[in-house]
């Protein structure tokens, strides 16, 4: 089996693209033991070949799936016994062109909630059961959306303000431990979400994801 990294084990969700590819590659080259997994067999794949001989497990799984996430969830536990971080990246931004809530189904909802939501709860859930009396550091990828209501975000940004107050929860359940629960904003970055999203945005005026992952790894390895 092999040990985890000098600083720790973590798990990105939605590691192939934007701000968790950025993650993957800043936390692996910092010394982390990296899991990560995504629906895009290409990109999975990508990773493996790149990162040949890392500490990484990548894996195709979908979040929505349950026995896709067990799946990864035991090979974690197999090879690095532990998780000390988890890193909630992975997100669903609905239907583009954005459009707003009269305009939308009300499955365009459900779709956005599932992922962003019910996705993650179920994850959450899965680690404190499969690890109990763990120490682990939960991140949630959150956005201003969530905060602010921005025209046509309708389904995106009540998912990531949901999620923000859940986590809160969280911590209250969980203050008598060292189990940690934070929201971090890593702004709008070069991604292709944002490039989905905000097609008119020029590419120069945003965030490179790196230094995003940066600041989120430099940031952890204070709280660990």
């Amino acid at each position: 089996m092999a040990k985890n990294g000098e600083n720790g084990s973590v798990l990105i969700t939605g590691g192939t693209s934007g701000l968790g590819r950025a993650c993957v590659e800043t936390f692996l080259k910092s010394g982390w033991s990296v899991a990560t997994f995504g629906r895009r067999m290409d990109l999975i794949s990508e990773l493996r070949e790149i990162y040949f001989g890392s500490s990484l497990i990548a894996e195709v799984c979908d979040l929505r799936v349950s026995n896709h996430v067990d799946n990864v969830l035991d090979r974690v536990k197999m090879k690095f016994q532990r998780l000390d971080v988890i890193i909630l990246n992975a997100g669903e931004l609905g239907r583009t062109p954005l459009a707003t809530v009269e305009q939308l189904e009300l499955n365009d909802f459900r779709t956005v909630f599932e992922t962003n939501f019910f996705g993650n709860i179920s994850i959450v859930q899965k680690i404190m059961r499969l690890f109990p009396g763990g120490k682990e550091v939960f991140v949630h990828i959150t956005s201003d959306a969530g905060s602010n209501p921005y025209p046509k975000w309708g389904p995106y940004g009540p998912s990531k303000a949901a999620m923000d107050f859940l986590f809160k929860i969280l911590q209250s359940e969980n203050i008598n431990n060292q189990r940690r629960f934070l929201s971090f904003d890593p702004g709008d970055m070069n991604t292709e979400m944002h490039r989905k999203a905000l097609p008119e945005d020029k590419p120069e005026t945003l965030k490179d994801p790196m230094k995003s992952a940066a600041e989120l790894e430099s940031l952890l390895k204070e709280m660990i």
